[in-house]
């Protein structure tokens, strides 16, 4: 029995190139320095901190603080920078930023009579700017956001999604996780004992649920209604 969705957030409901171009402009524009010099900053800084998250286990609030601190010593800067992305990223459009088909799903699964959360790590802002733009692109409509400099836990640890699990009063075997990234979100809430569907935008034509492994693949988020029906037959 499913009585649960998490959603993971970027390039799941929002469009993480948006953010990101968001972030370099105002980085761009805090120190002076030229946007293509940002930009392989951010860059370089991402892989740094993503190497450091595999091979020490950073948490989600360490993750952040190393991304904007290896940034910042990249660029010549010792002002705030966090505040700089943080506020950037917080004043999006929302309609430019939020996938129009995260709109309706998130709706949709509500409509199921589902609880729905969202489950996030964090890379270069902190939640509370991730958390203020899902309420202006969703309003009320999660019961739950969780994310990894808040609980302690990025995924694919199995605590990321037991936290989730436990703040929508449900069981792992109950909840469903929607993402993007293949060992973050399918691979983290299978090994937790969640079902998953991994949204494979630009990679595949045509969804493909497999009930019996308690997974689905699919192009984008549209018809996800249909799919969480499927894979609740398990």
């Amino acid at each position: 029995m499913i009585r649960a969705v998490t959603f993971d957030v970027w390039d799941t409901l929002l469009n993480l190139k948006v953010a990101r171009e968001a972030m370099i402009g105002a980085v761009s524009r805090a120190t002076g320095r030229p946007v293509d010099d940002v930009r392989k900053a951010v860059s370089e800084a991402d892989r740094h901190v993503r190497r450091l998250r595999q091979l020490r286990g950073l948490s989600g609030a360490e993750s952040v603080r190393a991304s904007v601190s290896y940034l910042a010593s990249s660029l010549g800067y010792g002002g705030d920078l966090l505040q700089v992305i943080n506020d950037a990223v917080a004043s999006l459009d929302v309609s430019a930023v939020a996938f129009q088909d995260s709109l309706e799903a998130v709706r949709d699964v509500r409509g199921l009579g589902l609880r729905v959360g969202v489950l996030g790590n964090t890379l270069f802002w902190s939640s509370s700017a991730t958390r203020r733009l899902l309420s202006r692109a969703f309003g009320d409509a999660f019961d739950f956001m969780g994310f990894a400099d808040e609980i302690g836990h990025s995924k694919p640890s199995p605590e990321a999604f037991l936290a989730a699990a436990k703040g929508l009063g449900v069981d792992v075997s109950e909840l469903v996780h929607v993402g993007d990234r293949a060992s973050e979100d399918l691979g983290g809430a299978l090994a937790a004992g969640l079902r998953a569907v991994l949204v494979a935008r630009g990679r595949v034509s045509e969804a493909i649920v497999l009930p019996e492994l308690g997974f689905a693949v699919v192009p984008d988020l549209r018809g996800l209604r249909q799919v969480i029906l499927e894979l609740s037959t398990r």
